[in-house]
Formats: C-alpha cells, sequence, structure tokens
C-alpha cells in the first residue's frame, strides 16, 4: 500500500510538530536552568519551577516521582530534583521516540 502525497505531507507536519514541540521544552529548561537555585554547585529545580517548565500537573510530577523514574530530595520539607536528574530523565523518556507516526501515535515495531 503506498502512501499519497497528502499522508505524506501529514505525517511531515506530525514529526516538524513533534520536534518543535521538543525544541520549545529545551527552551523552556534552560530558562528554568538560568533562574534555579544550586547546593554544592548542583543544580536543582523545585516542583513548582519542573511544573511551570515542563507544563505538567502535580500529579504527573508525583506519578515520575513514586515510579522511580526521576529521583527527587526534600529540603526542609520542599521537594527538589537535581537538575542533572531531569536532563537524563527527559534524553531517556524521548530517546526511544519512534518517527513513524501515525494517528499522532508512534508505530510500535514487531
Amino acid at each position: 500500500m503506498e502512501a499519497g502525497n497528502e499522508d505524506i505531507e501529514m505525517l511531515k507536519a506530525l514529526i516538524q510538530k513533534s520536534f518543535s514541540e521538543q525544541r520549545d521544552l529545551i527552551t523552556r529548561l534552560e530558562t528554568a536552568l538560568d533562574a534555579m537555585t544550586s547546593f554544592n554547585g548542583k543544580q536543582m529545580l523545585d516542583s513548582r519551577d519542573m511544573r511551570l517548565q515542563l507544563k505538567v500537573c502535580d500529579r504527573t510530577l508525583i506519578r515520575w516521582r513514586n515510579s522511580g523514574k526521576l529521583p527527587y530530595f526534600k529540603l526542609s520539607g520542599k521537594i527538589y530534583f537535581w537538575a542533572s536528574d531531569v536532563y537524563r530523565f527527559l534524553r531517556e523518556e524521548y530517546r526511544d521516540e519512534n518517527p513513524d507516526i501515525r494517528n499522532n501515535k508512534p508505530v510500535k515495531k514487531s
């Protein structure tokens, strides 16, 4: 089954949108890094910074923390994330993304 020009253009647009969103995320993270606190020379983000920069809700951060995907620590009762852990988490989450997209979802390879 051959893909028509319309399908190819739609696929290109979806891929470009995905790349644009990832560039946007990187820009927001760089902005957060400029404004973040440091401790013992390491940069850290609090939960509020994470929510604003990644555009996620509290529940998403809690789910990432509870799953062990995103390490965190408490300091005076406030939750913080090391910037290096956040970058590692994002690289791991987006590393395996498949550029083959159908119906706005990655295509699983068998």
